[in-house]
C-alpha cells in the first residue's frame, strides 16, 4: 500500500467519523433546544426568565438543525 492509498483511506475514515459526530451533536443540540423551549411546560425551573431560556432554546434548536443538515449533506456527498 503506497502513501496515496493510505491518505485516501484515512480521509474516508475521517469523513465517516465527522458524519457520525455531526448527526450525534445535531441530535443533542436539537434535544437541548426542545428542552429549553418546552421547559416551562414540563416544570423545569432554572431561576432564569422565560425569554432568556426561550431564546437560548431557539438558538440551540437552529444549531441542531444546522448540524443535522451538515451531516446529511456530507453523507450525501460521500
Amino acid at each position: 500500500m503506497d502513501s496515496q492509498q493510505f491518505k485516501q483511506r484515512e480521509s474516508q475514515r475521517q469523513n465517516g467519523f465527522r458524519i457520525i459526530y455531526d448527526f450525534s451533536m445535531g441530535l443533542i443540540w436539537f434535544g437541548a433546544g426542545l428542552y429549553f423551549i418546552l421547559g416551562k411546560y414540563i416544570g423545569a425551573d432554572w431561576g432564569i426568565d422565560s425569554l432568556t431560556t426561550t431564546l437560548f432554546g431557539v438558538a440551540a434548536l437552529c444549531y441542531g438543525v444546522f448540524r443535522l443538515y451538515r451531516g446529511y449533506a456530507a453523507k450525501k456527498n460521500n
